[in-house]
């Protein structure tokens, strides 16, 4: 039988299929507009699902752990409420960025089309070059960019997938509540951390100093953050989530063997 060489790909141009383990392609120039339709219900769906795999349990644990003082009947819903919120914004966010990334693709790929066109007037020229900065972003490059268009549901390139959960963030996650600011703190601290990893793997210091490894460095910064949490809970509480601030009293202010605790305006 023939045999059949393949090329490597590029980080861009393949993916790991979660369930199967499998590589898929990511580069595409055949799909179509329902293959776009198609993993954009899929992002809903993933979001409603996940959401509720994580919340349920969480606020479970959380709800019957610290709400004493509430009826069963309370607890049920305040469980189902928080489960709904997560996993209902999740969806919302998932449906949005999807459908964002797919109109961006496309009006990238239009954009890139009208560019040949020589007998365009002065004003829509300049209207398609305003079109395209706020598409495109101010260093896309497109003859690279849009020689194979990616798979669906992915993004062009970063910008959009930066413009894309900005515009979600705003829309979902910018009403305030309980829910969504824990998600807002968890993802800070996610991006802090990836960073400073991307910083090191470009090589740009002080981050890819050797002095500064994970093993060398994680002492410190345990040593810094442990040190900064303890005084603002002895100094300034009122400064911490309440959250935080109750799980810090039922550890630093256990008075069970008779230890009075020092008063202090809280």
């Amino acid at each position: 039988p023939p045999t059949v060489t393949r090329s490597p790909l590029s980080p861009r141009q393949n993916t790991m299929d979660g369930d199967h383990g499998t590589i898929l392609p990511l580069s595409s120039t055949n799909h179509t507009l329902w293959d776009e339709a198609a993993a954009i219900l899929s992002g809903l769906i993933g979001g409603g699902r996940y959401g509720l795999k994580i919340r349920v349990p969480h606020a479970l644990v959380m709800t019957f752990l610290f709400g004493s003082n509430m009826s069963f009947r309370k607890k049920l819903k305040v469980i189902a409420k928080l489960a709904a919120e997560h996993a209902s914004n999740l969806a919302a966010f998932a449906f949005l960025y999807k459908l964002l990334l797919a109109t961006l693709k496309t009006l990238s790929s239009r954009i890139e089309e009208s560019s040949g066109s020589v007998d365009m007037s002065l004003l829509r020229h300049l209207s398609r070059s305003i079109l395209s900065f706020i598409v495109n972003g101010p260093y896309f490059r497109q003859k690279h960019e849009l020689s194979t268009l990616t798979a669906p549901g992915l993004p062009q390139h970063p910008y959009h997938a930066f413009l894309s959960g900005a515009i979600g963030g705003y829309v979902v996650w910018g009403r305030y509540s309980g829910v969504n600011y824990q998600l807002l703190l968890y993802l800070a601290s996610r991006i802090i951390v990836g960073s400073i990893k991307l910083a090191s793997k470009k090589g740009i210091p002080p981050f890819s100093w050797k002095s500064l490894s994970f093993p060398k460095a994680y002492p410190l910064a345990a040593a810094g953050i442990w040190g900064t949490v303890m005084m603002l809970f002895e100094e300034y509480p009122g400064v911490l989530h309440p959250s935080l601030r109750r799980s810090m009293d039922e550890i630093y202010r256990y008075t069970s063997f008779g230890g009075g605790e020092r008063g202090r305006k809280r």
